[in-house]
């Protein structure tokens, strides 16, 4: 899973072109506000996320995206008030505007049937994180290789309204720990899951060398 070039977005503008994307997607920007992106379907957690920011009163949310969750959402959204709003699907040369305008990216990703589905790793937090903004995610399958807890963002337990809640709280009323979070989650993407990292480590296999493959 590797990061496009032109899905990173500088920071050093932050102020002018978080306020540009907010005011063209309809969002006050000057509250807060939390964006997530994916499928809509329910293993992807965006109720919860709807849910806890229910009881932040000043916190706005967007999410971004389709699927056959989206009648549900759309009703959770609507019992917050005009702060939550779903965007339906964005270019995809819009994407970076969209993670770039976001104090925090969610996705509270969580298995069902008994484990069976489960997020596989979550490219969208890598998005995310070459825009430096610091993801929270739900423990699930490899979201918490995607997301270091602690280090590139925050990994909770994906069900717990109030936890969730808590995190957005300390990340949203705290800006040096997101900027920490937000810096360190574009340095990793940069040298982990570049295209031109990616190609370097698979080099060895394309040449025969199967080693790290066992």
């Amino acid at each position: 899973m590797a990061v496009r070039r032109r899905q990173t977005c500088e920071r050093g503008s932050v102020s002018y072109l978080r306020r540009a994307a907010r005011e063209r997607f309809g969002f006050d920007p000057d509250r807060p506000l939390v964006v997530g992106c994916s499928r809509l379907v329910p293993r992807k957690g965006f109720d919860v996320l709807l849910r806890a920011v229910a009881g932040l009163d000043d916190v706005q949310v967007a999410i971004v995206g389709r699927g056959r969750d989206h009648d549900r959402l759309t009703r959770l959204a609507a019992s917050v008030g005009p702060r939550a709003r779903l965007l339906g699907r964005v270019d995809d040369v819009d994407l970076p505007a969209v993670y770039g305008m976001a104090d925090v990216f969610s996705m509270l990703c969580r298995d069902r049937w008994g484990g069976l589905e489960a997020e596989g790793f979550g490219i969208v937090f890598l998005e995310a994180a070459a825009c430096a903004v610091p993801a929270l995610a739900g423990r699930s399958g490899g979201a918490h290789e995607a997301v270091l807890d602690g280090e590139t963002g925050l990994v909770v337990e994906p069900r717990d309204v109030a936890g969730v809640r808590h995190a957005l709280t300390r990340l949203l009323g705290d800006e040096a720990l997101r900027d920490r979070l937000g810096r360190a989650a574009r340095t990793r993407a940069e040298a982990e899951f570049s295209y031109d990292a990616l190609a370097a480590r698979l080099a060895p296999v394309a040449a025969g060398d199967l080693s790290l493959l066992r």
